[in-house]
């Protein structure tokens, strides 16, 4: 592969492909806003303000990494104690309620469940924040691409041997939120897609197609940054955050695809009744 070409790989898959996925999912969080009153009647307010919170916060998240890399440290530790507060304080909850919601229905899920879920996003994000100032170790260039130096923090290579073991607690945090919370969130929808109510097929009969696209876009979220932990816990590869981008990037097609997809048949009754 020619020199010229290789030293672009590190500016797309740190820059380019992050921010594109926020593009992705700004769109969604748009498309969400437009069509959840014409569909909230039918799926609930709670589904689509959740996937719509979701959806904004994510792409924040996404859309913020090329920013985290402008500058050394203290940046690289401000802007991902910002970002990662958006996607567990803010993004693992608000799809995870939006889910159950969209299953169960919003009168069904007690307000106790809302405020355990959201609290709990919150209490971690808030862990994350102050662990991961001291689970890094400044930071380093990772790349360099004419007149711009993108510099990332030292977390996996921080010089002190001993802060490397506050990184166990960052991986647990991000497990539970939002790896866990939404793994279970498609779960839960791909049962729903499974056992759909006949009755409802035939008024909705695209809606467990809708259900099974959606699972799969939650699935393809949290197995992608499952496996970019795994892949440092396993064989020591740190940094393979493409992994999880590309994951994303296949989440918010299949989320657009559930999206865009019609129910066919258009009924002003809640579907939980």
């Amino acid at each position: 592969m020619n020199a010229d070409f290789r030293q672009f790989i590190p500016l797309f898959s740190n820059m380019a492909m992050p921010l594109l996925a926020g593009l992705i999912y700004f769109a969604l969080a748009k498309y969400v806003r437009q069509i959840g009153p014409m569909r909230t009647l039918i799926t609930g307010e709670l589904t689509y303000k959740g996937a719509y919170l979701g959806f904004l916060f994510f792409g924040i998240y996404l859309a913020s990494r090329p920013f985290q890399l402008l500058f050394p440290h203290p940046w690289p530790l401000i802007l991902s104690g910002l970002r990662e507060f958006c996607m567990i304080a803010v993004f693992g909850p608000a799809v995870f309620l939006a889910m159950l919601s969209l299953v169960f229905g919003a009168e069904n899920i007690p307000r106790r469940v809302i405020q355990a879920v959201v609290g709990l996003g919150v209490l971690l994000g808030l862990v994350f924040i102050v662990v991961n100032i001291f689970a890094i170790g400044g930071s380093e260039p990772i790349f360099q691409v004419g007149r711009l130096t993108a510099h990332d923090g030292l977390w996996f290579k921080n010089p002190d041997a001993s802060r490397r073991s506050f990184m166990w607690i960052l991986f647990a945090v991000r497990f539970v939120d939002p790896v866990l919370l939404v793994f279970l969130a498609g779960t839960v929808v791909l049962w729903h897609a499974r056992n759909y109510p006949v009755e409802k097929r035939m008024l909705y009969d695209n809606m467990p197609i809708k259900l099974y696209l959606l699972g799969a876009s939650c699935y393809s979220f949290a197995l992608s940054m499952l496996t970019t932990g795994l892949l440092y816990v396993v064989n020591g590869l740190p940094n393979q955050w493409w992994v999880y981008y590309a994951g994303a990037l296949l989440a918010g097609f299949l989320e657009t695809a559930s999206l865009a997809l019609p129910m066919k048949k258009h009924v002003q009754v809640s579907e939980h009744l």
